[in-house]
């Protein structure tokens, strides 16, 4: 078999999936990237922008844009430091709890979908598989990066081949 072609159905699928996962992020008032941030705020109430943006890797402009826009719906509220008036703490709203459990849920059942039909040896087969291919890829570029700060690098390299395209 050709390893193209597997390359391509595990693209396609990664595709097919995030397709998915984000029509179901949009149904809950959200976009895929805010997810993540919904869980380590719920998990860690009264944490910082810096907080969330060392835990995900991703850069601080970043979080601080997707925090305006949770805001605006109603799914994260900042409040005031007590202690330090320059700092801003986030927590979850109740809004924020609900988008996040429904998206949790309608992500597991598209996971569970997903791996239909497969027999538990099948699962820990294909994850060693995986693990190997990352293990193949990764150098020191990759070591402590994330899926998500994974995805905000690739959006920058959209940006900048944009930029290029438009010089041209």
């Amino acid at each position: 078999m050709e390893l193209r072609c597997i390359i391509g159905r595990m693209n396609k699928l990664n595709i097919m999936h995030r397709i998915l996962i984000h029509r179901l992020a949009l149904k809950n008032d959200m976009y895929f990237g805010q997810f993540p941030i919904l869980e380590y705020v719920k998990n860690n109430d009264m944490c910082t922008q810096k907080d969330i943006s060392d835990f995900l890797k991703i850069t601080p402009p970043s979080i601080a844009i997707s925090i305006k826009r949770m805001q605006k719906n109603g799914l994260l509220e900042k409040i005031n430091d007590e202690n330090d008036l320059r700092c801003n703490r986030v927590t979850i709203t109740k809004k924020g709890i609900e988008s996040f459990e429904a998206c949790k849920n309608d992500a597991k059942i598209i996971d569970e979908r997903v791996f239909k039909g497969f027999t538990e040896k099948e699962l820990e087969s294909l994850y060693d598989c995986l693990g190997k291919m990352l293990e193949n890829l990764s150098t020191d570029e990759f070591k402590d990066k994330n899926t998500f700060s994974l995805i905000a690098e690739e959006k920058l390299i959209h940006e900048q081949i944009k930029k290029k395209e438009k010089k041209s």
